[in-house]
């Protein structure tokens, strides 16, 4: 791996369940009641020693940093919703992250005043620092996901219940974000899908339509997000990076990217060292990544996280050469568009498909970056 910390080769955390985990938390759901302290601790045993095994599998795959897998995680969000007081059960549509394609089994109503009741992601770390000596990394909701993900509201009153909910939520993650400094992480990515309705033409009709003006909310979604980055105490080479995707192919660009809407985004989000998009095959289907401006690396998620079938590596590099030659090989990376595990017991692959494509994200960054990734 080259010590700038650019992170060649990059995915988003979410892997498929290995079948021991899964067996352990179906065991524990049939045994009594009675048992629940031993449940615990046998599903607890699993998901160590899932997590050691994967960081083993990654190192050995040459990834540019590991993690656990988010193996602890029912889905991606769970990770602030166990560890947060304040969501509810998201009650009615939700405009926004209907758009986004979030499913509604991930989707929780936020209080205004939310309390961490305790770390959210130290026991993540935990087992892999001690596993292997590589970079450890962990995605994270974005505080302005969190806010604004299982909103029902429209008009003003969102854009008022994001504000005060992301503002606490931006607090409670920058704490998080310092402690996984201090432990021992040396990058975060904070994951945001919902801005895609916000930033393409399509989404933002769609949303103007319900009564949703889609500026004030990306506005207060990138405050929320944006306060989480600020002033935080970290050393010098840790990184945060901003994901615009979490699980597969986006909805539909229809004319692609509202360009004013991206700058906005940009010029709002400086303190990102990097910006996750999914890069299909579509080139209108894109993001407008000539807006980004140099020193950012743009994560290109052209590996496809939702089928799987693979797909060929020349199919992969004719994506990528343009951009590469644009924009110089430092300020890009080569990623998968998401995460593989949308919900822990309801994998889209096995592990084998799963570990094919993390293997093409592997290759393909070789043949731009040889040794250094």
């Amino acid at each position: 791996m080259a010590d700038d910390y650019g992170y060649h080769i990059d995915h988003h955390g979410s892997l498929v369940r290995p079948p021991a985990l899964l067996a352990a938390r179906a065991g524990g759901a049939s045994t009594p009641e009675g048992s629940a302290l031993e449940n615990k601790a046998a599903i607890d045993a699993a998901e160590q020693e899932a997590a050691v095994s994967l960081a083993h599998a990654l190192r050995r795959l040459t990834l540019s940093a590991v993690c656990d897998g988010q193996y602890r995680r029912a889905f991606f969000e769970s990770v602030a919703y166990d560890g947060i007081d304040g969501f509810a059960p998201a009650d009615g549509p939700a405009p926004l992250s209907d758009l986004a394609g979030i499913p509604a089994a991930r989707r929780r109503a936020a209080s205004t005043a939310p309390v961490a009741t305790g770390r959210l992601a130290q026991a993540e770390v935990t087992p892999v620092l001690a596993t292997v000596d590589r970079p450890v990394f962990v995605t994270l909701p974005s505080a302005g996901y969190l806010a604004a993900a299982g909103s029902s509201l429209a008009g003003q009153a969102v854009i008022d219940a994001a504000s005060q909910a992301g503002a606490a939520l931006a607090a409670i993650l920058a704490a998080e974000i310092e402690a996984l400094a201090a432990d021992g992480a040396v990058y975060v990515s904070l994951v945001n899908p919902l801005y895609v309705p916000l930033l393409t033409v399509a989404g933002r009709s769609a949303l103007a339509a319900t009564g949703i003006d889609a500026d004030a909310v990306l506005s207060a979604l990138l405050t929320a997000d944006r306060a989480t980055v600020t002033g935080l105490n970290v050393p010098a080479e840790f990184r945060v990076g901003l994901y615009l995707t979490d699980s597969g192919p986006l909805p539909t660009t229809g004319q692609g990217y509202d360009a004013a809407a991206v700058a906005t985004l940009l010029e709002l989000t400086p303190e990102y060292h990097r910006i996750g998009i999914d890069w299909p095959a579509d080139p209108a289907a894109r993001f407008p990544v000539e807006l980004v401006k140099p020193g950012v690396v743009i994560s290109l998620g052209a590996v496809d996280v939702s089928t799987p079938e693979p797909e060929t590596v020349e199919e992969l590099l004719s994506r990528i050469d343009g951009i590469a030659e644009e924009r110089g090989e430092a300020d890009i990376a080569v990623a998968t568009n998401g995460g593989f595990a949308q919900v822990a017991d309801q994998p889209l692959m096995s592990e084998e498909q799963q570990h094919a494509k993390l293997e093409l994200v592997e290759m393909v960054s070789r043949y731009y970056w040889g040794n250094e990734i």
